[in-house]
């Protein structure tokens, strides 16, 4: 997608995120959630914006030498697009920036564009957690990757 930017979140943007989130997922993170990411040293969001509007959001956190990825939304009016990618590729690099050398996730097993979309960027899955999440007791893929 061409004219795309992606930059930082600022307070501002919690409505725009809030809303993707509660389109995205099953039991969505309350907006609490995101404003305590903007007052973490470690935790990071960027949004890509199309033309002045927010369609996605990456919540990831820097600890020492890894990147560990929340979360990754986009809205449904322009899924399909690669923005996702987009998001993911720019995180990466970000992270390869500060030093991060790993990268780890945790993924719903029944996830099939997720899961395909870190597998298209180099993540491998290295472990199931069974019953990781507490709302359906579904198991949780770990998918890690090298950032060099």
């Amino acid at each position: 997608m061409t004219d795309l930017e992606v930059s930082p979140a600022t307070e501002a943007d919690l409505d725009a995120i809030d809303e993707i989130e509660q389109y995205s997922f099953g039991t969505p993170w309350p907006r609490a959630t995101f404003e305590g990411e903007l007052e973490r040293e470690w935790a990071r969001i960027d949004v890509a914006r199309h033309a002045g509007r927010i369609i996605g959001f990456c919540d990831y956190w820097l600890v020492t030498t890894e990147l560990h990825i929340l979360a990754i939304a986009t809205h449904p009016d322009y899924r399909g697009r690669g923005i996702a990618g987009i998001l993911l590729a720019r995180v990466l690099d970000s992270a390869c920036a500060a030093g991060c050398t790993l990268a780890t996730l945790e993924v719903r097993r029944s996830n099939k564009p997720a899961i395909a979309l870190y597998e298209r960027a180099g993540f491998k899955t290295v472990h199931v957690r069974a019953r990781y999440y507490q709302d359906d007791g579904e198991d949780a893929l770990v998918m890690l990757r090298e950032i060099s």
